[in-house]
């Protein structure tokens, strides 16, 4: 993808308040991972998120929303991240990768994402906050 475009679709799974990642060894990607693939054209972004819960959570899931959707530069050109946040009612298996449970000082070391982002969508919730009355419009970043 040198200095291409790439859609990807990733899921948060988290258990118990805690976020799941999955710690991959060589022959492929090495380190903690969050499930995600390549947003292949025409596809629904929910569906391929279902499915990714399916293939790497043994489908023990309670919810399943979005949870943002995030544009980032790496390496080899720009991605646009579809993120869904997965309220899992298990700790899946070992068949893909050893999950483990993340805790809070461990946000920042999952797949380059940033520690606020992670720990909003533990949170589950949203980019913006909504206002309530007397107060101005507040973000959270």
């Amino acid at each position: 993808m040198a200095g291409g475009v790439l859609l990807s679709v990733h899921v948060v799974p988290v258990l118990e308040g805690r976020i799941v990642a999955f710690v991959l060894d060589p022959p492929g990607p090495k380190g903690r991972w969050l499930p995600w693939t390549v947003l292949e054209q025409g596809a629904n972004p929910y569906e391929i998120a279902s499915t990714i819960i399916d293939e790497w959570c043994d489908g023990a899931m309670s919810d399943l929303r979005l949870a943002d959707v995030i544009s980032r530069e790496g390496e080899d050109g720009w991605e646009l991240a579809i993120v869904f946040r997965a309220e899992l009612t298990a700790l899946p298996g070992h068949e893909r990768g050893a999950p483990r449970i993340c805790d809070a000082q461990d946000l920042a070391a999952v797949q380059g994402f940033e520690a606020v982002d992670l720990e909003r969508w533990l949170g589950g919730g949203s980019a913006a906050t909504p206002a309530t009355e007397g107060d101005s419009p507040k973000l959270v970043f």
